[in-house]
């Protein structure tokens, strides 16, 4: 079930957090962090930089795996110039990855179609209106239902009923700019193509 849980968090994860496309956001420059329990009660906590209106990215996911196991890290950057990577410090390697082009503020027909993405409505999340989505993705062994409030572009809470798990707002900073630093792989990194 864990490992389940890890997958279907880490595929959706890099969905939210590597989809971009200009002006993905209807706000220039923010730090968003939430946080991602599960129906085991296993926490994880993501945090999302991003400038330019989405056009850069960078998403930090921090995970205990319980079970004295320690805590996993996955950190990847999405670049104005269409390229995504993992980066892992460890191993001081940046791995191309396939990029998802979700843009809740003008969804194509095309990833409408694909997501089985629609509006069901409108509601107010911790002050924020919010244009609530329903999409249906379909996983390794079955099709997940995913429920997201997203206010400017940026889903500040979504719910997944398979597996079970839940994401809230922890805090959105809005800034006038990010060093281009957090969006650029460092240059000692071996960087592997798909």
């Amino acid at each position: 079930m864990k490992r389940a849980f890890i997958l279907a968090f880490c595929v959706l994860a890099a969905a939210v957090a590597l989809a971009q496309t200009p002006h993905k956001y209807g706000i220039k420059c923010a730090i968003v962090k939430t946080v991602t329990e599960n129906a085991n009660g296993q926490k994880s906590y993501n945090t999302l930089w991003f400038d330019d209106y989405g056009a850069c990215e960078r998403t930090l996911t921090t995970m205990d795996m319980g079970g004295g196991m320690g805590t996993a890290e996955w950190l990847s950057i999405a670049l104005p110039d269409g390229k995504a990577y993992m980066l892992d410090e460890s191993r001081k390697t940046a791995s191309e990855m396939k990029r998802i082009e979700v843009n809740y503020l003008e969804m194509s027909d095309e990833m409408v179609k694909a997501r089985k993405a629609k509006v069901i409505g409108q509601e107010t999340v911790d002050g924020r209106d919010c244009t609530v989505w329903e999409e249906k993705l379909k996983q390794i062994f079955t099709t997940s239902t995913i429920t997201s409030w997203v206010w400017k572009g940026i889903p500040i809470k979504y719910n997944i009923d398979k597996p079970k798990s839940s994401t809230t707002l922890i805090s959105i900073e809005q800034k006038p700019s990010l060093p281009a630093s957090l969006f650029t792989v460092p240059n000692d990194y071996t960087v592997r193509g798909m």
